[in-house]
């Protein structure tokens, strides 16, 4: 097993080498960053117990990248840690979010069955879980990521703002222990439309009073990259003053949540 828990500790359960430590020996791990092996970074909070291993690395100076995760032994060689777990669950990764954090770490196995550490740097966002389209409307839910979530219910409103231009509709969101809902309206985004250009895109932001500038809407924890081409939202048909305009939920290439409004014909979806 291995699993980075949302405090940030490293769980590693050991078959071979940890049954191999005796007495007052302690499990000593450390990170080697890939680009760079001068980056070296020994792991000093590290407890073991039988065959489980726990590694504290929230305050450990990790820059952006994959590093090796290496077991030093008693002669001070560093060797690879092999693992055939895959380092997914979606369940944790869910947890994961739960916390404030601006760096994210993973584990990840390379091709090799060797255990590896992705550091990233993070800003919090709206994690979506939830996308309907309506007649008129456009539902989406989700929760906060990588930001506080307070206790109870607190104002917030998503706000849909018209990529380039200037246009922008705020719809009231409801906010309870950190998961959001929102209704979006449709009809001011058909009022809204500029029909000189092909494509109207609508940015999705969840603005909350912790967050005023707004909390950008997105799909991450599934690790599924790419959704642009792989996930596709009926559209709806509205009328206009002039045309008729087809308004469809997508993901960007960025996998955020963004509706597009073109002028549509009768009897698309």
């Amino acid at each position: 097993m291995s699993r980075i828990d949302n405090r940030d500790v490293l769980e590693l359960r050991f078959r071979d080498v940890v049954s191999g430590v005796t007495g007052g020996e302690r499990a000593t791990l450390a990170l080697r960053h890939r680009e760079d092996a001068a980056k070296t970074v020994r792991i000093t909070n590290v407890r073991s117990e039988g065959g489980e291993v726990r590694a504290d690395l929230g305050d450990l100076p990790l820059d952006d990248g994959t590093w090796d995760v290496l077991w030093i032994d008693h002669d001070g060689r560093h060797n690879p840690v092999a693992t055939k777990d895959p380092g997914f669950s979606l369940a944790e990764r869910q947890a994961y979010l739960a916390e404030p954090r601006r760096r994210e770490l993973r584990v990840i196995r390379d091709p090799q069955g060797r255990l590896r550490l992705r550091s990233t740097s993070v800003t919090p966002y709206a994690e979506v879980s939830w996308v309907e389209v309506g007649s008129e409307t456009v539902t989406v839910s989700g929760v906060l990521a990588y930001a506080p979530r307070g206790e109870g219910r607190a104002t917030a409103q998503i706000v849909a703002d018209q990529r380039e231009l200037s246009g922008a509709v705020v719809a009231e969101a409801d906010l309870v222990d950190g998961r959001f809902t929102c209704d979006i309206p449709l009809r001011p985004i058909v009022t809204q439309h500029d029909p000189d250009r092909a494509h109207n895109e609508w940015d999705l932001w969840l603005r909350t009073p912790s967050h005023e500038e707004g909390l950008r809407l997105g799909a991450h924890v599934d690790d599924i990259v790419g959704k642009k081409k792989k996930v596709v939202f009926p559209g709806v048909l509205l009328r206009g003053v002039a045309d008729s305009i087809r308004i469809r939920p997508y993901y960007t290439v960025d996998d955020e949540l963004s509706l597009l409004a073109t002028i549509g014909r009768e009897g698309r979806r």
